[in-house]
């Protein structure tokens, strides 16, 4: 999708020639895929800027930075855009009015998904819920974090803040709290300008919702003192705003859930310790469910639409509960890029093992559970909703890879 991102840059009505694209590849070895590229940026002019570095430091972050020191001096904001991303005609336009009406130092607009309509309505409003629920809060208090594609941010804010960091794998969201910290603006825009790929099987899906938990909790983590300290120069709105969009992705139900499970398998179904767990996953599946449905509710979506996006959200709990306690036990993740290629794959279509794991535990301490008491017993079947949740989002994906598959040369371009 390079290019076809590209060409849309290229066929907008730029506002003023002072307009810059900078390219940025330091994912891409085999020359025989970016020189395509470099070439195409070569021919369109000075508007057009190639990079292609190896070996960069602090991946998208890093890139990010070289790009920033590499841009004209008189650039006044930065704009970044994913590889896989094709952009409206007017988002320059949006961009600029955008900026103009609010009088923010960044703004944010909604990631949105190409040729998934009809396919995957559960999963784009799972991912939406995010947008139209949590960056709705930040751009209540002016404090929206950016999600690291369709921002525009003044290049005075970023580099008085120092540039990107990769010190968490979601350097976009630790970028928004230094430029709330340093006395920023920024404001999400709900309109869409722009539309990518989602990952094309539950397994990368997976991937990519336990670097977003595992991310935004390490920039929580890192910048505590920021958000909840008593020293904190932030007003409480931002703080709280803050808040709410690093934890939107969490999920504290693995501990809690290997308790349950270990104590119904060696018959301490009574113990109150196996109560306090089975209490807190069934607390975990009444915010998980009450979250998509007050959403869809309030957004009058149709009843299928809701339900998928219960299931999408079923589905990744498992990522988001082991991203958030491997976090929490210190555990160090790399930046990993989310896989959008839709080359033939015999496990695209597969149920990940700790799914069926998980059913096959949990249909084991049944028994057990169902004499234990009704909190035992509803968090022991909420356990067990996770695989027909992963098989039907696996089945909505597969049918949505199916759909892109026929328009491979398009996207592979």
């Amino acid at each position: 999708m390079v290019i076809k991102t590209l060409q849309s840059l290229d066929e907008q009505n730029w506002p003023h020639s002072g307009y810059e694209v900078i390219v940025m590849d330091n994912n891409t070895a085999d020359p025989e895929l970016w020189r395509p590229v470099e070439k195409w940026c070569n021919g369109r002019g000075p508007t057009f800027r190639y990079l292609h570095q190896d070996d960069v430091k602090g991946a998208k972050a890093g890139a990010l930075n070289i790009a920033l020191a590499q841009s004209r001096s008189e650039a006044t904001h930065v704009v970044t855009v994913d590889a896989d991303y094709q952009v409206s005609a007017d988002f320059l336009k949006a961009s600029q009015s955008a900026l103009t009406r609010t009088g923010a130092d960044y703004v944010q607009f909604p990631q949105a998904y190409a040729h998934s309509q009809g396919r995957l309505k559960g999963v784009d409003a799972e991912l939406e819920e995010y947008f139209r629920s949590s960056a709705e809060v930040g751009d209540g208090a002016e404090s929206v974090l950016l999600t690291g594609t369709l921002c525009v941010v003044s290049k005075a804010a970023l580099i008085a803040c120092g540039g990107w960091s990769g010190r968490t794998t979601t350097e976009d969201a630790e970028m928004g709290v230094r430029l709330c910290q340093a006395g920023f603006s920024g404001r999400y825009i709900s309109q869409v300008v722009g539309m990518g790929y989602l990952p094309f099987s539950l397994r990368d899906l997976e991937k990519q919702r336990h670097r977003w938990a595992s991310g935004n909790l390490q920039t929580l983590l890192l910048h505590l003192p920021i958000i909840l300290g008593c020293k904190s120069s932030l007003p409480s709105r931002k703080r709280i705003a803050l808040l709410a969009q690093l934890t939107a992705w969490l999920n504290v139900s693995l501990l809690p859930a290997l308790v349950l499970l270990i104590g119904l398998l060696t018959g301490a179904a009574n113990n109150f310790v196996v109560l306090l767990a089975a209490t807190t996953v069934f607390l975990g599946l009444g915010e998980l469910v009450w979250r998509i449905l007050d959403r869809g509710l309030r957004d009058r979506q149709a009843l299928g639409t809701i339900l998928g996006a219960l299931a999408s959200r079923l589905a990744l709990a498992p990522a988001s509960a082991s991203a958030t306690f491997d976090t929490m036990a210190g555990r160090r993740f790399q930046f990993v890029v989310t896989d959008k290629c839709v080359a033939t794959d015999a496990d695209h279509g597969r149920i990940p093992v700790q799914h069926t794991i998980m059913l096959a535990l949990a249909l084991l301490c049944l028994p057990a559970a169902y004499h234990a008491g009704f909190v035992v017993l509803a968090a022991t079947i909420s356990l067990m909703l996770t695989w027909p949740a992963a098989a039907l989002t696996s089945a909505q994906l597969k049918s949505y890879r199916k759909a892109v598959t026929g328009l491979k040369q398009e996207f592979m371009t």
